[in-house]
């Protein structure tokens, strides 16, 4: 399914490149070289890409957005690329540029995608309808409005089928003294259907949407982010509300229109270049922007990261930043690692780890044949939570406020810090080297004491001479809670005066169910003591 997943980026990367090589925004300098583990580019990316690079070539981002245009509507793609085009869609006649009537005060052109059903015997088939793209300039050519709509693209093969439904792009930008453009852009799709055939797995998202907007201030821009998805369904399980808004602050404004040339002129440059060529005609470059980074202060503030599961919503927000960076620390990784400050609060409600820890229970619960055993669940449920919470709150990583789990986590000084408690962090070994063993701990390290379902017993009243003068009442049990929550051997440790009253509470103790004590997060019997005590003016045990 991965594959296919990725060839659903083919809509947003022909309107998203095409529409910023309009107004002029070049598109982003080339990535570094590909990771190992990360898979080759599809033959569906590989067309696409060579046709992009054709448009860019002859591309002068100099020349106003309407001549540059012109440019691309006479344009014809050479036969190796519309050969490579044809062999992956059937058609090497995926857009068309054209100037659009007149109007008073503006110019316009329409980029337009035509329906294409293309269902080879083999391989991969792709089904989409007719798209749009409108572009609404001023006569200077400074001004721009992007209005596109593609209505539905469908990709399948042999694993799985990917429908996107109800994309919108919009866009309202105007063209600065220093040549960058400044507005926002809006990207919507309202579903993505991804079906697997070999897994049978099935995922949903739904209310989909990114907003990007450049602002100027002085030398420096500001970049924000806004993106969300309304909902992901996989499973039988949904998450809701996902959430990404972050803001770039204090970017040098003269780097960035650098780092657009020289993405230009590599993409142009492609065909001759190697991935690492590439990456090491950048270098001197990307040295000069983060020299201006550290000098300009640039940070990036996480407004929120947040989701929203069972009804329940964490989230996250902070900030990172690098303070007194020097240009030297550049070619030290270690040290601007020492200089770079991060803060971020995470708030986890309790209710959302019981939610999680409720979805595992069960799921384990239909797994060990116990799908009808709601208190087998419930104290599973319970127990998972109780690990979760402990271990935060026990080992002082995380505090309570209300019923939220709060944690501050700070990168400072290279070195973690969650509530002010330092983190260790793994140290690396180098390859081959034997990792020595570690000691267990000391008994009862880890350890989480049972606790008592409520509900599950109830203590007998009081004896009526006790109520009526209003006497104190002490008695101590000691049991023995046992790994499956039951209470065994249940004794009268310590007598009231009251023997009747100690005998019924014995009874009623040996019918509480307990959530078993844990020693790293497994359970076991744990002999232990229960005081009852009755003070004067209390009515019920």
């Amino acid at each position: 399914m991965k594959k296919i997943v990725l060839r659903t980026t083919l809509a947003a990367s022909l309107l998203a490149a095409l529409s910023a090589s309009a107004v002029g925004q070049a598109p982003a300098p080339a990535a570094p070289p590909t990771l190992p583990a990360a898979p080759a580019p599809s033959p569906a990316m590989l067309a696409i890409q060579a046709m992009l690079r054709e448009l860019q070539r002859p591309d002068d981002i100099t020349l106003p957005a309407t001549v540059r245009l012109e440019r691309m509507a006479a344009q014809r793609l050479s036969p190796a690329t519309a050969e490579q085009l044809r062999a992956v869609f059937g058609s090497d006649h995926l857009y068309t540029i054209e100037r659009q009537p007149p109007r008073p005060g503006q110019v316009d052109w329409r980029l337009a995608i035509p329906a294409l059903r293309h269902a080879p015997a083999q391989g991969t088939a792709y089904d989409w309808s007719a798209g749009r793209l409108d572009f609404r300039f001023n006569p200077a050519g400074t001004t721009a409005v992007l209005d596109g709509s593609w209505d539905t693209l469908a990709i399948e093969d042999a694993t799985s089928r990917v429908v996107v439904r109800g994309m919108t792009l919009a866009s309202r930008q105007k063209r600065g003294a220093d040549k960058l453009w400044y507005g926002d852009a809006r990207l919507a799709i309202g579903a993505i259907d991804i079906k697997g055939k070999a897994d049978g797995v099935s995922a949903e998202l739904t209310g989909l949407g990114a907003n990007a907007t450049l602002t100027g201030r002085g030398k420096v821009a500001d970049i924000a982010y806004d993106g969300r998805i309304g909902r992901i369904a996989v499973a039988g399980e949904q998450v809701d509300d996902l959430r990404l808004a972050l803001r770039m602050v204090n970017v040098d404004k003269a780097t960035m229109r650098a780092l657009s040339e020289a993405g230009l002129r590599q993409g142009k440059a492609l065909d001759t270049l190697t991935p690492q060529q590439q990456l090491d005609a950048l270098k001197p470059l990307l040295r000069s922007v983060g020299k201006a980074a550290l000098a300009r202060g640039t940070a990036v503030e996480i407004d929120e990261i947040g989701a929203r599961y069972h009804g329940v919503k964490a989230a996250l927000k902070g900030r990172v930043a690098v303070r007194g960076g020097t240009a030297a620390d550049l070619d030290d990784i270690k040290a601007l690692a020492r200089k770079i400050v991060a803060r971020f609060e995470v708030r986890i409600p309790v209710a959302l780890v019981r939610e999680i820890s409720g979805t595992i229970a069960a799921r384990q619960a239909a797994q060990q044949g116990k799908p009808d055993d709601p208190q087998a669940i419930a104290q599973l449920r319970q127990s998972m939570t109780d690990v979760v919470v402990g271990k935060l709150l026990g080992g002082g990583f995380a505090r309570m406020d209300g019923d939220v789990l709060v944690s501050v986590v700070e990168w400072r000084n290279g070195a973690l810090f969650a509530n002010g408690k330092p983190v260790p962090l793994p140290t690396p070994q180098p390859p081959g080297a034997a990792q020595a063993p570690v000691a267990p701990g000391p008994r009862g390290q880890d350890v989480l004491q049972a606790r008592r379902i409520d509900g599950s017993c109830a203590m007998p009243d009081y004896p009526d001479d006790v109520v009526a003068g209003d006497l104190p009442l002490d008695v101590m049990f000691g049991f023995v809670v046992s790994a499956d929550g039951k209470v065994a051997a249940p004794t009268v440790a310590r007598a009231s005066r009251f023997p009747d009253y100690d005998r019924a509470a014995l009874a009623a103790l040996a019918q509480c169910r307990y959530v078993p004590a844990l020693r790293d997060g497994k359970p076991f019997d744990l002999a232990t003591t229960w005081r009852l005590v009755r003070t004067p003016g209390t009515a019920r045990p």
